[in-house]
Formats: C-alpha cells, structure tokens, sequence
C-alpha cells in the first residue's frame, strides 16, 4: 500500500474533512503536497444536473476551493499541477468562434483557479500553435514547463524563455523540487502542429529527460517530478529508460489510478480525465534524496459536490456560459449509446452510416460513396446515455472537434494501405481497428506484420514496408479489388493525415460540394456533430447497423 500507518490514518481524516496538512504529524518532515489533474480539457461545468434549468455540478471551482483549503494548512507547502490537455470540449466553442479568445479565457480561468505548474497536451494545439502562443501569453501564477520542445520553433519561439521554462526547482515544503515537462511525440500526427519542432527529432523525450535532470541537480533539486503528457505505457518506459526520475505525473492516457506504479525508483500517477479526480502526490524524501515510499502517498478524491466551490471561479464559468450555446433537447434515444465496452463500435458505426448517408445525399460529383470511415479516438466521451431526451452538449461532447466532411479518392491498394494504418498500434499501445466505419469492413491479425514509413520530422512520408495485417476486406458485399477505385466519405482530421493516416492525405480529397479540400478546408460543411444531430431528429441514428 502507498501509505502506512499514521499516513494512512492521516488520508482517511483528510477524506472525512480533517486536516490534510496532518498527513505523517510530524511537521518536521520535509513534505510537499502535489495536487495534480491531467486531461481535464476545459471541463469546468462537470457532470449535468438538471436540465430545465440548466444546472451543472461544478468542477473547476471545487478544485480552487480545496488548493486554497490545503494552502492554509500548509503554507508554501502544496502545488497545484496539470500534466496536459487543458484545453478541448465545449468551451473551446464560441458562440462567435473566436477560438484564439476561448483558449485564451480558458487558460485565464486556470491561472485564477490557481495552478501553479503544467506541462502541454496534444489538444493545446488543436488550433494551431499561434493561438497557444498567444494564449499563454501572461498567465500569471500557472507557469508552463516542456522540456523536449525547440526552443527556436519559429511561432513558438521561446528562446527568450517567456512562454514556458524548460526545467524549474521550486521550494516546496522544505524541499527543493526539480520540475521538467514532456510532450508526446505523437502530437506531430494527432493536432495541428504546425511549425512546431521537438528538440531531438528521432527520440523526443530521453535525451530531453537526461539534459532537464542534470540541469535540475545543478540547481540543487533534491527530487526530480516529471510533468508528462505521454501515456502510462510510455511513462512506464521513460521510468525504465531514465532512472533518475523520482515521481512521474502523467496524462494523455485518461488513466484513473488508485494506487501509484512503482518502477525502480519512479512512483507513477494519474488522476483520471475531465476533473472527475483530484490527485494527491504527498511528497516526503529520504535522507539521501529521493521519495520516502513508507511515509509519502497517492489517492484521488472524487470531486463532488462534498467539495466547497470558490465562488469567484464559480461565477467566471457562469460568465463564460453567455457567450456559449445553452443545452437544450434535440431529439430521443431509442437505445442506449454506449461509449465503453463493446457498443462503442456499435455507436460508432452508427456514426459512420450518418456521414455516409449525409455525403451520398448531397455530393455534387453525383458518384457513388462507397463508405465512410472515423478516427475511433474522435469519439470523446467514455459514458453511457440512456434511452430518453438527446442533448445539444450530449452530442458534442461525444464530437467536439467541429471536424467537416471530406470525400478521398482512392485506389483498392490505397485504401488497403489505410485499413493496414488502421491495424498498427495505437498510442494506448493495443493493435486493432482504430477506425469505425460503415460500408468497408474488415479484420485485423495483430501478429502479422505492421505498416513501416519512411519518416521527416517524425511525420510519415512514404511507405516503406507495406503491413499485411488486414485479413477479409470487404467494401459493400465484395472483396476490396487491389486495381478497384472507391470513394470513402472520412472527416478533415483524418483527410489531413491526422492520427498518422498520411495515405488519406495523399490521395485526390474534395469537399462534399464540390471544391477541392486544399482551397478552403472544407469549413462550409456542416460539422460532424451537426449531422449526428440531425440524424437524431430524423429518426435515422438509432436504426439498427450491421456489426
């Protein structure tokens, strides 16, 4: 267990409303609380409670009201910390669509909510590293840390050391506590950006790791925390790979952890996703440096309404809701979507048909679409809905990206190279089919031979060794023809080579009216949560589709 005796008795008192701050007793100890989200994308509102009139439970609020209760009790001895993807969701989606004020007032509202330090997520760059740029410029108290970033990226230039700092030691508790910060890799290939570049192209996190270390011993840090947006399975590496590292907060997993990983020296952590946990990292070293595994803790706590609201934050969400759409009813659920398990193929297959249906119906080509096909990480939610009243904020949760329509050319062999993409390994690490579709079906052999590219910047550029693991192709009742040419509806992420799909982005890509993809993006399209949406309030979204 991470805690033992009176550490113990200590976590329990502070869940049943005591003192925190009494953890261990000893106020002699050298300890610094870490407070910590990961993948909480803007998530202020927190679960729904009411509809009519809208009423929200309240996250963000809870989370400042609890950092300034720990504070009190322990003055300069707690730290407030994200590990990336503060951004994403409906609060990226201004009623005027000005994304660049949304990110902005978003990074606002965590800096008032008082976040002390973080680390980039993938979603940070969702529209474009300009907007990030000026969105953080300013931030106050929250100060960003990226170790592996190039400090000479040309937009986000940071050789002045203005937008983020590559390591920092912060006096925390008694303790002299090195920070540094990893993004993951995978962001060239799963957001937009840009003209973004990582320090050491072909391994962007190790070396990056190994040159913020010595700069933190340097500096007199007693315990190294590293801030990482890279997955558990690849923090789990990283604590195998640099054992220098005494505590990993991690994210982009979206991993709920009850109890901290342990490899060699490195505690590992996750608090879950959308500010439905807090974490606590209770940090004391030993005497030749390092965590003091006997005496230092892991829990999350669940944030509810248990938990008092800061009532200034409180109202700064309440203010930004005015510029935000309202959630209203747009139709009724049939059946039950479930976005965990098994049905979440099921859903989003359905998904698949809507698109499907939306293209074949209004293509000015007039030709047939042969099927559609969506990036499985673009359904954003893990919940179920049951039957009853469908919601406008329901739907875009599930689809918040505002991804538009885009029709790809393809010839049999393309698009089998894009079912192989879809059977490689995906960032959770599981080989499968990372696509739903309808109209094309197929199955993957993950112990076949996955697809190679030839990489630049860490970004596909060609294939270099075509995968054979796609086995029963089939594109309507027929088998996939090698020399065939189809039509497949897929959306602008993917279009674009998003999650590593470059095959799409190589291929002839026209809007569904008509004008080619690379003219204007396609942004006269209605959106993909629009056409769920509309699916819904024609009856057709809960049919029955094939499995």
């Amino acid at each position: 267990m991470a805690a033992l005796g009176l550490a113990l008795l200590g976590l329990l008192q502070a869940g049943c409303g005591g003192a925190l701050g009494a953890v261990g007793g000893d106020r002699g100890d050298r300890r610094c609380l870490l407070l910590m989200t990961n993948d909480s994308e803007a998530h202020f509102d927190g679960q729904r409670l009411g509809i009519d009139p809208p009423q929200y439970l309240g996250t963000l609020s809870r989370i400042a009201a609890h950092k300034r209760a720990r504070l009190a009790e322990r003055p300069g001895g707690v730290l407030l910390i994200s590990a990336g993807d503060v951004l994403q969701g409906r609060y990226m989606d201004r009623v005027d669509k000005d994304r660049a004020r949304a990110a902005k007032e978003a990074w606002q509202l965590y800096d008032a909510a008082g976040y002390d330090l973080g680390t980039l997520g993938n979603h940070e760059f969702d529209a474009g590293p300009a907007v990030l740029k000026q969105a953080i410029l300013g931030l106050r108290r929250y100060r960003l840390v990226v170790s592996n970033l190039a400090r000479d990226s040309p937009t986000l230039d940071n050789r002045d050391g203005k937008l983020w700092d590559e390591h920092v030691v912060r006096d925390c508790g008694g303790l002299k506590v090195g920070f540094l910060g990893l993004l993951t890799p995978s962001t060239r290939t799963i957001s937009q950006f840009g003209d973004t570049r990582f320090s050491d192209p072909d391994d962007a996190v190790v070396p990056a790791a190994k040159r913020a270390i010595a700069a933190l011993r340097g500096l007199g840090a007693e315990v190294i925390v590293a801030v990482t947006h890279l997955g558990l399975e690849h923090d789990i590496e990283l604590a195998r790979g640099v054992q220098d590292i005494d505590v990993i907060l991690g994210g982009h997993s979206h991993t709920l952890m009850k109890e901290w990983r342990r490899v060699g020296r490195t505690y590992i952590v996750q608090s879950g996703e959308r500010f439905s946990h807090l974490g606590h990292f209770e940090l004391v070293a030993n005497a030749a440096g390092g965590v003091d595994g006997k005496r230092s803790s892991w829990r999350v706590l669940p944030i509810d309404d248990a938990m008092p609201q800061d009532d200034t934050i409180a109202a700064r969400v309440e203010a930004l809701r005015a510029d935000f759409a309202k959630e209203v009813v747009v139709g009724k659920r049939s059946v039950p979507w479930e976005l965990r398990g098994p049905g979440r193929r099921t859903y989003g297959r359905r998904v698949a048909r809507a698109l499907w249906r939306y293209a074949a119906a209004r293509n000015a080509e007039g030709k047939p679409i042969d099927g559609a096909m969506i990036n499985a990480g673009g359904l954003r939610t893990g919940a179920t809905y049951p039957v009853g009243p469908v919601t406008n904020f329901e739907i875009k949760a599930i689809h918040p990206f505002g991804n538009r329509l885009v029709i790809v050319a393809l010839s049999g062999e393309a698009l089998r190279d894009v079912l192989e993409h879809a059977c490689s390994d995906g960032r959770r690490g599981g080989a499968g089919e990372r696509v739903e579709a309808y109209g094309v079906r197929f199955r993957c052999q993950a112990s076949n031979p996955h697809v190679e590219y030839q990489l630049e910047q860490g970004r596909p550029r060609a294939i270099q060794r075509r995968g054979q693991r796609v086995i029963d192709a089939m594109v309507g009742d027929r088998p996939l023809q090698p020399d065939g040419q189809y039509r497949v509806v897929v959306n602008d992420y993917l279009a674009q080579g998003g999650s590593g799909f470059a095959v799409l982005s190589w291929n002839p890509r026209t809007c569904v009216q008509g004008t080619a993809f690379e003219t204007d993006g396609c942004r006269g399209e209605s959106t993909e949560a629009e056409i769920v949406e509309q699916a819904v309030l024609d009856g057709s979204f809960d049919a029955p589709v094939a499995e």
